[in-house]
């Protein structure tokens, strides 16, 4: 795992890029909706539906990996259940996507800033949650190994 005061800046810092994309994600969404009912437009709405379900699966996993990471650190969970795969960010296809690429038209531009700076997020923390998990293993084989 990581040491508390890199945990604490870590922390912080992702937490808060995290809960924006939430808000930004709910501002979006409010004033879509608004959108959507003074112009139906079918094809596009299911687009802008889908890839929001897309934002929200990568932000929720995200945040569930950083409340697991702040749990560990104040000892009110054990290493071996912040890296389970309850917490786990997920190697997922679906997250992973860039599925606008080429498309940018169909859509506006606040969605694909969404799209974009979740995809960033995501993947730096896939690639944190990967590294740590490792550490973990190797930590948790090295002390059976002892014993």
């Amino acid at each position: 795992m990581i040491t508390n005061r890199f945990a604490s800046i870590l922390y912080d810092n992702t937490y808060s890029e995290t809960l924006n994309l939430l808000t930004n994600a709910e501002k979006f969404l409010k004033g879509y909706s608004m959108q959507r009912a003074q112009e139906p437009n079918q094809v596009r709405d299911m687009r802008i539906n889908c890839e929001m379900t897309r934002v929200t699966a990568r932000l929720t996993q995200v945040m569930a990996w950083l409340l697991a990471q702040k749990a560990f650190l104040a000892e009110e969970i054990s290493l071996e259940e912040a890296c389970s795969d309850k917490y786990t960010i997920k190697n997922d296809p679906f997250c992973l996507a860039n599925s606008i690429n080429g498309q940018e038209e169909h859509y506006p531009l606040p969605i694909r800033e969404l799209l974009a700076d979740s995809l960033g997020l995501y993947k730096r923390v896939l690639a944190l949650s990967q590294r740590m998990n490792q550490g973990a293993t190797s930590s948790s084989q090295n002390s059976k190994t002892l014993n």
